[in-house]
């Protein structure tokens, strides 16, 4: 019965809450959860993109993204990003708050070339050093769908599809029908 005692520990390890990250840690999941959740809303809107190839529309993450708590418009892409990254997430870090909203937009082009822009609006959650938890919530401008990311992947693809969906209902956008 000398395992019994083991799990109990475990239970209990289990149940103590893990300690918040702080300074130079802090600052470096901050900035790595923005990057890493920009990446993979790219890698969804490509998957997005292949699904409906056939509709012949391409979707994308736009390469700009724009912190709200300032305004400042960056290329998310460019080694500028990355240096204000590393300050936004140590000014984070050292006030233990501050704003984590950020506007980014994707590029959806139809079979005629024609563009339109679906808005998001990206929140970071705060890093607990938790395996598993929630990194961004996204919100979809044209239809008000949130998602949590990386959890919700398959909502993010269903709420871009249908946000397209919503264009191609206006008039905006068109799917290719093929010859009947």
């Amino acid at each position: 019965m000398g395992d019994s005692d083991d799990l109990f520990d475990m239970y209990r390890n289990d149940r103590t809450p893990k300690r918040a990250l702080t300074g130079a840690a802090l600052a470096t999941a901050l900035s790595e959860r923005v990057r890493r959740s920009f990446a993979l809303m790219d890698s969804l809107c490509a998957d997005v993109a292949r699904a409906l190839a056939q509709a012949r529309y391409t979707t994308r993450l736009a390469t700009a993204v724009v912190d709200r708590s300032t305004y400042v418009r960056l290329d998310r892409n460019s080694e500028g990003f990355r240096d204000y990254l590393r300050g936004w997430s140590q000014q984070r870090a050292e006030r233990g708050s501050g704003g984590m909203h950020w506007e980014a937009q994707i590029l959806v082009a139809d079979h005629r070339r024609v563009s339109a822009e679906i808005g998001l609006g990206v929140a970071f959650e705060w890093p607990s050093g938790d395996a598993g938890e929630a990194e961004a919530f996204v919100e979809f401008w044209p239809t008000g769908q949130g998602v949590a990311l990386p959890a919700d992947s398959r909502g993010f693809q269903r709420a871009l599809v249908a946000c397209i969906v919503k264009m191609e209902e206006a008039g905006t956008l068109s799917s290719f029908k093929g010859r009947s």
